[in-house]
């Protein structure tokens, strides 16, 4: 019995690793703000359960910090302004859906989508001739 158990402990470790995996890499997402729609890029790394990255935008890039994975479900903070940022994230295998506190205290919730492979390869410089 205690072997059987075992064999399933490790089976949903492995599972839940496997998914924090899954977060690694470039998601895109929409936030609304009061001037419009504002877009923003994820970079995720998973080492264990931890977190690292940046967020990037068209005014520059952020690094995440206090990213903790638990399963599906990851949480990381961003300073921007001297203001700590908590997003609260679920992994949905294809998508991410992101909540976060909004410009007038209001949760904003964001889904993010992986960004391709092909967008993730640096273009080569110079002429193509």
């Amino acid at each position: 019995m205690s072997r059987l158990f075992s064999i399933c402990t490790i089976a949903l470790l492995a599972a839940a690793i496997g998914q924090a995996q899954g977060i690694d890499g470039k998601w895109k997402g929409e936030m609304q703000s009061p001037n419009g729609p504002f877009e923003l890029t994820f970079s995720f790394k998973v080492v264990g359960d931890s977190l690292t990255g940046a967020v990037i935008s068209q005014m520059g890039e952020m690094p995440i910090s206090n990213g903790k994975i638990t399963g599906k479900t990851f949480t990381f903070d961003v300073n921007m302004n001297d203001m700590s940022i908590n997003h609260q994230c679920t992994f949905m295998s294809d998508s991410i859906s992101m909540k976060v506190q909004g410009f007038q205290g209001e949760p904003m919730v964001m889904i993010l989508k992986r960004v391709p492979a092909a967008e993730n390869t640096p273009k080569p410089s110079g002429n193509p001739n």
